[in-house]
């Protein structure tokens, strides 16, 4: 094994493997990866590995989307199956305030480029016709998300 890198990640969960990989797509060709036993072995494989786009922050909205994309792009890059599923994320409200608290993510989705949809209780029971909508208000979808 080296003595001398250029950098060092130490830890071989979703982070660790992520900074290796993007420092080496960035050019550094000294990169080395530290893990103690198994890639993804520690609490990365805890984890639900949920990518849920839904968020009232900026920054978090963007890692979010970033990583839904980055997923796509590792496939085709690598031709492997990262084993990332798009099966969206339906928010449901029983209350205006739970609607009116949408209203506030649905701004931060606009704003990051997430795509989202409005469904009315009808809407739901069209789509899935074993929910209980009879005391909705309303939900939002979020089309993207996957885990």
């Amino acid at each position: 094994m080296k003595s001398h890198v250029k950098a060092l990640v130490v830890g071989g969960g979703a982070v660790g493997t992520g900074i290796a990989y993007h420092l080496a797509r960035g050019g550094w060709d000294d990169v080395m990866l530290l893990e103690r036993d198994e890639l993804t072995s520690g609490s990365t494989w805890h984890a639900a590995g949920l990518l849920p786009l839904f968020n009232m922050s900026y920054a978090t909205t963007h890692i979010h989307k970033y990583s839904v994309d980055f997923y796509k792009t590792l496939e085709a890059e690598t031709g492997l199956n990262a084993g990332f599923s798009v099966v969206g994320n339906l928010r449901m409200a029983q209350t205006q305030a739970r609607m009116d608290e949408y209203m506030l993510y649905a701004t931060t989705a606009e704003t990051c480029g997430v795509p989202f949809e409005w469904l009315t209780a009808k809407d739901i029971k069209d789509r899935w016709p074993l929910v209980r909508t009879e005391d909705l208000k309303g939900a939002i979808f979020h089309p993207t998300d996957g885990y």
